[in-house]
């Protein structure tokens, strides 16, 4: 979670140096497009596992690594402080691994995945540069390009496959306005990713349900028009 607060301090930071600045607000019918340096920082937890390798699974939990990356968002004001905003980046990369019973610290693998969000915001209006939102949506998350690496093929895994996922999200964020339409973002969003992961071997599929649950961080600069 170190990006989650560097990306907390930045909007900190933009709190305490807006105040002397006034710059015209956004409003109905304007849109923002922005680029970002976006962390996803999974808060997996492993539910119920069932087949053939269930029992080597025993106490075991699938960790899903952090990647940062390329994301952007597109923002239209439907009135002068709602928002429709829609979340889209470059294909993150996983690594998926296996914490505790028998098979601890096995590589399971890797999986990309791309997290499309629709969100409704709410822009609070402080007759400054800072503008800080907040917002509530829906995700769609795809995985591809499963991989399966060479301590899961030792075992005897033949293929790796997870169900794309339906998920709610919230988040918090702030735009600061540099001036003729430049801002600086920073945001943090909370997403809600429930799959099911179909562990293939000659003996069949084995399938263990995992929540990734990732908290999503970005700092990024934009354009308003």
């Amino acid at each position: 979670m170190q990006y989650s607060r560097i990306s907390l301090a930045v909007i900190s930071a933009f709190a305490l140096a807006a105040a002397p600045t006034v710059v015209a607000a956004a409003s109905e019918g304007d849109w923002i497009v922005r680029g970002s340096l976006t962390n996803v920082s999974p808060n997996e937890s492993t539910g119920s596992v069932s087949g053939p390798l269930a029992g080597a699974l025993v106490g075991s939990d699938v960790e899903v690594s952090s990647e940062t990356g390329l994301g952007f968002t597109v923002v239209y004001f439907v009135r002068d402080n709602v928002s429709i905003e829609l979340l889209g980046s470059l294909p993150f990369k996983h690594d998926l691994s296996i914490s505790g019973g028998a098979l601890d610290g096995a590589d399971l693998g890797s999986i990309k995945h791309l997290p499309p969000t629709l969100s409704v915001q709410y822009h609070f209006d402080t007759g400054s540069a800072f503008r800080p939102y907040v917002g509530a949506g829906i995700n769609y998350t795809l995985f591809f390009d499963e991989d399966v690496a060479g301590d899961a093929k030792g075992a005897g895994v033949t293929d790796l496959d997870l169900d794309n996922s339906w998920g709610l999200a919230a988040q918090i964020g702030v735009d600061y306005e540099l001036g003729n339409g430049w801002l600086i973002n920073a945001g943090i969003r909370y997403i809600d990713i429930d799959t099911t992961a179909q562990v293939k071997t000659a003996t069949g599929s084995t399938n263990v349900d995992v929540d990734i649950d990732p908290w999503v961080t970005n700092i990024g600069i934009g354009y308003r028009f």
